[in-house]
């Protein structure tokens, strides 16, 4: 019965037809200008945030690609390539970065642990407005 009594009510106050004076007209329309401001704002930060997202995730995708090509060249012993191969070749920029981003493989010194040589080699792939994205491993003579 009550939920009846609010109905009738509600169906009463939406089909009231006085409609809207000038006032509140104008005032809905200054409070929506006011307000779309700061949401515009928030729209641009937001996209520009998204664009350095995407080119951090880019650069994250192409080290790694670089590093699995470095490792590809360290395990093909067989194909002429392999520790000394890479120790050789892979210092420097890396081949054909993706526009806006550019990368760079550094390779330590050899040293040496047990008797055993190893380096560490670093991809690092960066943009402008993206921190820099830095993949490290270590690879052992065979």
């Amino acid at each position: 019965m009550r939920m009846l009594k609010r109905l009738k009510r509600l169906k009463h106050l939406l089909l009231d037809e006085k409609g809207l004076s000038m006032m509140e007209v104008v005032l809905i329309i200054v409070i929506i200008g006011i307000a779309i401001i700061p949401l515009s704002q928030l729209s641009v930060m937001n996209q520009k945030a998204g664009g350095r997202f995407g080119t951090t995730t880019k650069a994250l995708f192409y080290a790694e690609e670089v590093m699995e090509q470095i490792i590809a060249d360290y395990m093909a012993i067989e194909g002429g390539r392999g520790y000394q191969w890479v120790i050789t070749n892979w210092p420097g920029s890396t081949p054909s970065p993706p526009s806006g981003l550019q990368g760079n493989v550094s390779i330590s010194a050899q040293d040496t642990l047990n008797s055993v040589r190893y380096v560490t080699v670093h991809v690092t792939v960066g943009g402008t407005d993206i921190p820099d994205v830095v993949l490290e491993t270590w690879m052992v003579e065979h």
